[in-house]
């Protein structure tokens, strides 16, 4: 069966939910089936001295120091296949050290359909080597960016030369990324859940971001989309 992925929606799609199983993340309209979750936001549409301000001072320090550093930024609205590829890669072996869902088949099948409607934003953070050292990819729609993956190169342990690019590439993309949201008029960016994990938690509020509540989850109203709900809940319930 057909699953539509449905992103910041403001309101629900009726006609949609009728006839296949519809997905809403960051949805800001509460539905019954829908579930709350706390993501944390960065008001973007702010002077740049507040948005400065905001940082912690390590993340302001850290950011003075990365401008020392032979860095590119390189961002694109239509990244090849080739490009996704080397993507996948890179975060699979990130995801390896930090023991965390790996980017499949199925995600580069996502991430090629957002290209295709115009919603993907790729960016990448390399040195003046062409060494790939982050990796940010998000979903951009109206007046919102929503950060989908992050990578940076931790594997690298045999590079002294890389260690002190590698220290502050993360938060340098982040930052020149905000920048360039900034300018081109999006009001929000979004980092994502809350997490179970404190120092993430803290690496974003470290930026600026506050809590927001949003909604996620399926709605349907096809029979066969409601008995593939029911079973994904006796699954999870097995799981757990």
């Amino acid at each position: 069966m057909n699953i539509e992925h449905i992103y910041f929606a403001e309101e629900r799609n009726n006609v949609s939910e009728r006839k296949k199983l519809v997905c809403y993340h960051q949805t800001k309209r509460p539905a019954q089936s829908l579930q709350t979750q706390k993501t944390l936001q960065i008001m973007l549409q702010q002077d740049e001295e507040i948005l400065l301000k905001n940082l912690s001072k390590m993340n302001r320090y850290m950011l003075r120091r990365a401008k020392k550093e032979p860095y590119e930024v390189i961002v694109k609205e239509n990244p090849s296949d080739q490009e996704l590829v080397e993507f996948q890669q890179f975060y699979n072996a990130f995801a390896k050290i930090k023991k965390t869902n790996r980017v499949r088949k199925f995600h580069m099948q996502t991430l090629k359909l957002l290209r295709e409607k115009g919603a993907l934003v790729y960016t990448k953070l390399q040195n003046d080597k062409g060494e790939a050292l982050c990796y940010r990819l998000y979903i951009a729609d109206e007046d919102i960016v929503f950060n989908l993956y992050t990578g940076t190169a931790v594997w690298i342990k045999d590079r002294p030369d890389l260690k002190q690019q590698i220290r502050f590439a993360n938060r340098y993309l982040l930052w020149e990324n905000m920048m360039m949201f900034r300018s081109k008029g999006y009001a929000h960016y979004d980092f994502g859940a809350v997490t179970s994990k404190d120092e993430i938690n803290e690496f974003k509020l470290g930026f600026g971001a506050q809590e927001v509540e949003v909604y996620y989850g399926y709605l349907t109203e096809s029979k066969i989309g409601k008995l593939i709900l029911r079973l994904r809940e006796l699954k999870f319930k097995v799981m757990k």
